[in-house]
């Protein structure tokens, strides 16, 4: 099934996508604490700046997953979409530097932690990066 070019499974992707930045965006704005990125930036940095950093990052999960999902109906301007897609695919680049090696459970901070669980979660972060990539084509 294609629709404006794209197959089925960059739909569901991109849906999933969606779905799973604006949650975990909404999640991180109610509790403060989110999932992995929350806790490695409150690791990593102290005071107001960690707050602002925390709510920083969930904002911009939720305005992800919401681009994302409008995506799916509305025609967003071919530059407009590349800029917007890159931003994202930036950040979680970002995510993954930061929760996977620099924060408190990443691989240069936690040396004696079980290996096999570092590469497990990496894993997970860069099935998302690729999902990222391939909903951006």
């Amino acid at each position: 099934m294609v629709k404006n070019g794209k197959t089925f499974g960059s739909l569901i992707l991109q849906i999933a996508l969606g779905l799973l930045f604006l949650i975990s965006g909404i999640w991180t704005i109610q509790s403060g604490n989110g999932r992995e990125i929350a806790g490695a930036i409150r690791s990593i940095f102290d005071g107001d700046l960690e707050e602002i950093l925390v709510i920083v990052f969930a904002v911009i999960e939720i305005i992800t997953g919401v681009f994302l999902l409008l995506r799916l109906f509305l025609v967003i301007g071919t530059n407009l979409d590349k800029l917007l897609m890159l931003i994202i695919m930036i950040c979680w680049i970002v995510c993954i530097v930061m929760t996977d090696f620099i924060g408190s459970n990443g691989i240069l901070n936690n040396l004696n932690s079980n290996f096999l669980n570092f590469l497990h979660r990496f894993a997970n972060h860069l099935l998302i990066l690729g999902a990222i990539i391939k909903v951006s084509e």
